[in-house]
């Protein structure tokens, strides 16, 4: 006897909707960073301050 499918891509479907919301929840600052794309709004991540030259 077969399966229906269905279940199998809603768990799967499932599965990958989990992995994304950690991603975002947990690194996307660094995701951003990794793609130039810069601070978001209300970021933690707080802008370097700009070089002097001192050492």
């Amino acid at each position: 006897m077969l399966r229906p499918r269905w279940h199998d891509a809603l768990i799967v479907t499932a599965i990958v909707g989990l992995l994304m919301v950690g991603v975002w929840a947990l690194w996307w600052d660094d995701v951003r960073a990794a793609l130039d794309l810069g601070p978001a709004d209300g970021s933690a991540v707080e802008p370097a301050p700009p070089a002097s030259g001192q050492t």
